[in-house]
């Protein structure tokens, strides 16, 4: 598993930002059709994403949270099917003076098994994914500082 990792300051409180990533409601994007949790949003708490692709074909992903530490860290494993393998997401959130560090910390097998290799995809995988999560998070800062 390769651990992923990217941080970003925001100018607000480790309890503010905790409790968005932490609600049902920031797991919305464009592409959700619809979020869906089996209780509060608390460890073991399973949820389920549908999601719709831009053809239009929706899949469900079914997550559960797996670190629940108020005002310190969420963490979600994603259950995938095969080939794909599961994928644990975490947030970290470190008071900074006024603001508060935030790491987005992510493990996943990069190349599961029975997939084509070249060398150097490994690297580039993990680049576009970095590059994903840089831009998650500036969306974070940008919602949570307004």
């Amino acid at each position: 598993m390769a651990l992923i990792e990217t941080s970003i300051k925001i100018n607000a409180t480790p309890e503010k930002i905790f409790s968005h990533v932490a609600s049902l409601d920031s797991m919305k994007s464009q592409y959700v059709v619809s979020v869906e949790a089996d209780g509060p949003i608390k460890l073991g708490t399973k949820i389920k994403i549908k999601v719709k692709s831009t053809t239009g074909v929706q899949n469900e992903i079914v997550s559960e949270v797996i670190a629940y530490e108020e005002n310190k860290k969420f963490g979600t494993k994603t259950f995938a099917a095969p080939p794909a393998s599961d994928v644990v997401s975490t947030y970290i959130l470190e008071a900074d003076g006024g603001a508060t560090k935030v790491t987005m910390q992510t493990e996943a097998t990069l190349m599961p098994a029975g997939m084509p290799s070249m060398p150097g995809m490994e690297d580039m995988i993990k680049k576009q994914m970095v590059a994903g999560y840089e831009t998650a998070l500036a969306a974070l800062k940008k919602t949570i500082e307004g």
